[in-house]
């Protein structure tokens, strides 16, 4: 049975609809042209406009997974991060099947090996006819990692030679639907719980950059159920809802 076949059987058991193509722009917008007709899996060989968090451009070569969903969306606004937080607790699932190494969540939405980042994953709810609906993308470097200059990267077959591209996908979606469960279930708390035993930094001193560029030296207290950090800062604490953990502590 091929692995097309394969994802597809799996698939249609959760109603969802498989999507591969060879070449897209980006699977988080080409999988819009799809919205309100069903739910969908969209994966890709390769992106030519692979997109990261905050419109950074995501390198996606041939060889890594490039995968979107496309969902009706029925959690509230506030309850948005748990689909972040189910996504992220899913890739740490399927990395620990064939790897044992330091594997952790750089806030928000970052999968690190040790110190390299082989993962991300971003979340977009969108309205159209009065209708909410979520994208939940992902990209994982399997078979090779980009170089970038602000940050180290790895790919899975650094760690693991012996992969098989196909297995690796299907397991990386059966992980996720595991994972996705416990949104069915309203686990939500479970979910959190998971995502901070996976959070890097949780409990240290660390540099967050602000969006206005502004760098500042705080104590990461804790992860707030909506997804911001609460964070302490000359004795006084704040909710941050948008900065970046930046790794030099002077």
């Amino acid at each position: 049975m091929s692995l097309h076949i394969k994802i597809e059987k799996f698939l249609t058991k959760k109603n969802i609809s498989l999507i591969h193509l060879e070449t897209v722009g980006s699977t988080m917008q080409d999988i819009k042209k799809y919205i309100g007709d069903k739910n969908i899996c969209m994966i890709a060989d390769e992106q030519i406009s692979g997109i990261g968090r905050r419109g950074n451009k995501w390198i996606s070569p041939k060889g890594n997974i490039y995968l979107s969903f496309l969902f009706d969306f029925n959690l509230s606004i506030e309850d948005h991060f748990l689909l972040t937080a189910v996504t992220a607790n899913s890739i740490c699932k399927f990395l620990n099947y064939y790897i044992d190494e330091n594997i952790n969540i750089k806030w928000p939405n970052d999968i690190n090996i040790n110190e390299s980042k082989i993962a991300g994953i971003m979340t977009e709810i969108v309205m159209q006819n009065n209708k909410k609906y979520l994208i939940i993308g992902m990209g994982i470097n399997i078979s090779n990692s980009p170089k970038i200059n602000d940050y180290k990267t790895c790919c899975l077959k650094e760690f693991n030679s012996q992969l098989k591209y196909e297995d690796v996908l299907l397991r990386m979606i059966e992980t996720f639907f595991l994972e996705y469960e416990m949104i069915l279930k309203k686990e939500y708390n479970k979910i959190i719980d998971k995502f901070k035993n996976n959070m890097k930094y949780l409990g240290e001193t660390i540099n967050i950059l602000l969006p206005n560029d502004k760098k500042q030296k705080v104590f990461l207290k804790n992860l707030n159920f909506d997804g911001s950090i609460l964070i302490e800062n000359d004795g006084k604490e704040e909710s941050i809802f948008s900065a970046r953990i930046v790794n030099d502590i002077n």
